[in-house]
C-alpha cells in the first residue's frame, strides 16, 4: 500500500515561518527595552523603529518560499502590533520552551534574561527549520535557497541584538542536532524525495557557513 500525502499548503508553510518570527519580534522588543520589566516593552514601538529591517527580512522570506502577497499579508495582519498587543509572561513562556516555571517572575531581570536568551535560540532554530521546509517545497534551489536562509537568520538575529554571522552558525548547528536526526532516519515517514531534498539543502547550508565556524 502506497502512503498518500495531502498537498503542501502555501498558507501552512507561511504560518510555519511567521510563528517563530512573531516570537522573535516580541523577544527583540524585550531585548531592546533592556530586559528589565515587561511593563517597559512596546511591540508596536519596536516594529515601527525597525520597519526597514523587518521589510527587508520579509522580502528575503518571500523569495525563499515564493510566497504570494496574500500569504505575506498574514504576517502583518496577525502580528499584533497594530492592536498594541502587550508582551505577556505567557507568550514568553511559550517562546522560551517553559525554561521557567509558571508563573515566571518576569520582574526579576535574571529570570527575564534567561527566558529571552532561551527563547531567542529556540525561535531562531524553529525559524530556520521552517525556512528550509519552505525552500525544499517551493524554493529556488539548494544553493540560492541556502544563501537566502542564512540572510534571513542573520536578519532575524540582528533584530535580537545578536551578531548575525555567529548566530547563523549557532542556529544551523542547533537545527542540525534538534531537527535532522528524527526526520532523516530510514524509518521516518516522509514524502517521496523529501529526505533527499532536505539533505541537499542541509549540505548547502553547511558549505556556506563553514568559513564562519
Amino acid at each position: 500500500m502506497t502512503d498518500e500525502y495531502a498537498p503542501v499548503s502555501e498558507t501552512g508553510l507561511g504560518y510555519d515561518v511567521f510563528a517563530p518570527l512573531w516570537g522573535i519580534l516580541e523577544l527583540s522588543a524585550v531585548t531592546v527595552s533592556g530586559a528589565r520589566s515587561l511593563r517597559d516593552v512596546s511591540l508596536s514601538v519596536f516594529v515601527a523603529a525597525h520597519r526597514d529591517d523587518l521589510d527587508h527580512l520579509l522580502g528575503v522570506i518571500r523569495s525563499i518560499g515564493d510566497f504570494s502577497a496574500e500569504t505575506m499579508d498574514i504576517f502583518e495582519r496577525q502580528g499584533g502590533w497594530h492592536d498594541n498587543r502587550a508582551v505577556t509572561p505567557e507568550y514568553l513562556m511559550m517562546y522560551s520552551g517553559c525554561i521557567e516555571g509558571y508563573p515566571p517572575d518576569t520582574d526579576d531581570p535574571v529570570v527575564l534574561r534567561r527566558m529571552v536568551h532561551m527563547g531567542s535560540d529556540l525561535q531562531l532554530t524553529t525559524l530556520l527549520d521552517a525556512l528550509v521546509g519552505a525552500a525544499t517545497v517551493r524554493g529556488p534551489g539548494p544553493e540560492q535557497a541556502a544563501a537566502l536562509v542564512v540572510a534571513a537568520v542573520r536578519g532575524a538575529a540582528s533584530l535580537l541584538g545578536r551578531d548575525g554571522n555567529q548566530a547563523a552558525v549557532d542556529t544551523f548547528r542547533m537545527w542540525r542536532v534538534k531537527f535532522l536526526p528524527d526526520i532523516l532516519r530510514p524509518d521516518a515517514p516522509s514524502r517521496p524525495g523529501a529526505k533527499e531534498a532536505l539533505r541537499t539543502h542541509a549540505h548547502a547550508l553547511e558549505t556556506l557557513l563553514t568559513p564562519y565556524q
